[in-house]
């Protein structure tokens, strides 16, 4: 059996990846199962009811398991055991990380704005049917992280690949559709200020310590009014309790692509000179994996 698991904090691509990547396997003729590193997001959970698909269960641990990587290729996002098990697959649109293989290896590492686009080819490649709650996900995971195409990370073969799922979902209406999925994805009503930190946040090693962003898109940024003094308490507990020399949170008002970066720790000293009337701005950012993760790997240097 092979588990097909995403990154840790999993968002729709994460989830959506696993479940597709599964039936991909399946239609070969092995046996899978898609497995998440935590619970869904609302816009997830969106999502997988308008496919009427279940979730993946909780991984429990992939110590002497065959497992596939979706989204993701850094052991910090990896379950805590992966170095006991074996890596068969990988499916990413990120950078190449850090994980090693002892055995060779199928990888599809694809410059695209989703993980669920590269496995949309997949299945053309290998004439394998996509099936209505196939075309749901991968469609809704690829205009979740394109954010409706708006993103910098977005592809023509992101663009493609929706018109095609749109017609096998019998989507009459993208525009409708896309909006509805935006409402989604920015409704964090009720949220605490640590569950809002950890909503989406990564890991990453460098210069030989360990940071997180984390990134929050909202509609407005009257959502997280009254809320600044709580998220920078969270972000240095995590710095503390962590031992992480940075961590940093995204802000983004994905309506006017613009993000307020909020930072802590040893590191942040760095930053201070980006700060204007007590905040850093950055104008038309939109995407972490392409804008804010490269900008800030340059001044932490």
């Amino acid at each position: 059996m092979i588990q097909v698991v995403g990154h840790k904090n999993p968002d729709s691509d994460s989830i959506c990846s696993a479940l597709v990547a599964t039936e991909l396997l399946k239609a070969r003729g092995l046996e899978a199962k898609p497995v998440r590193q935590g619970e869904l997001n609302r816009e997830t959970r969106y999502i997988l009811e308008q496919a009427g698909v279940e979730q993946p269960e909780m991984c429990t641990g992939v110590a002497g398991e065959k497992v596939w990587l979706v989204d993701y290729t850094d052991l910090s996002q990896a379950p805590d055991d992966i170095a006991e098990a074996e890596i068969l697959g990988i499916v990413d649109h990120h950078r190449l990380g850090d994980v090693m293989t002892v055995n060779p290896l199928e990888a599809w590492i694809w410059p695209v704005g989703c993980t669920c686009t590269i496995l949309f080819n997949l299945f053309k490649m290998e004439e394998t049917e996509i099936t209505k709650p196939l075309a749901v996900l991968m469609m809704s995971a690829i205009l979740s992280d394109t954010v409706g195409f708006a993103s910098p990370t977005c592809t023509p073969k992101d663009e493609a690949a929706v018109k095609e799922l749109a017609q096998i979902a019998q989507i009459e209406n993208l525009d409708e559709f896309i909006k509805n999925l935006l409402i989604a994805k920015t409704d964090i009503e009720g949220l605490t200020a640590a569950q809002l930190v950890e909503k989406d946040l990564k890991a990453y090693p460098f210069n030989g310590r360990d940071v997180v962003v984390g990134q929050v898109e909202l509609a407005t940024m009257e959502q997280v009014d009254g809320m600044f003094d709580d998220l920078n308490a969270d972000l240095e507990r995590r710095c503390q309790e962590d031992g992480l020399a940075f961590a940093a949170l995204m802000l983004t008002d994905i309506t006017t692509s613009t993000t307020e970066l909020l930072f802590k720790g040893e590191w942040s000293a760095k930053l201070e000179k980006h700060m204007k009337d007590g905040a850093l701005i950055m104008e038309n950012t939109l995407s972490r994996k392409k804008q804010g993760w490269p900008w800030l790997q340059g001044e932490l240097v």
